[in-house]
């Protein structure tokens, strides 16, 4: 499972580190001056355990992930004037063909 914290600030950045954190799969997406301080220096996260960087990978554009993982979870958060724009980035991007299940009703 990979997470794709869209809006990696103080928030997502927080949850994309503590996911990191416990050997999950992240993928952050920020914006301008933000995006190049992240792939520079990392994520730095400080908790009253201490400071750790992590350095995961970072992308601005739904576009440089390619096609989406029918297990990734988008994990939303931005401020809520930012919100439809995201929605609308990445609500067209494509999801892999899942491989059906002998079960599978489809």
């Amino acid at each position: 499972m990979r997470h794709i914290i869209i809006g990696a600030g103080a928030i997502g950045g927080t949850v994309g580190g503590r996911l990191a954190e416990v050997e999950h799969d992240v993928v952050l997406v920020a914006r301008g001056a933000h995006y190049e301080a992240l792939r520079e220096h990392g994520l730095r996260v400080t908790t009253p355990d201490g400071t750790r960087t992590h350095r995961l990978p970072v992308i601005q554009h739904p576009g440089e992930l390619g096609e989406l993982r029918t297990d990734d979870v988008l994990f939303l958060s931005v401020k809520t004037h930012d919100g439809e724009a995201a929605l609308d980035a990445w609500s067209p991007r494509p999801v892999a063909a899942a491989a059906q299940r002998p079960n599978d009703s489809r």
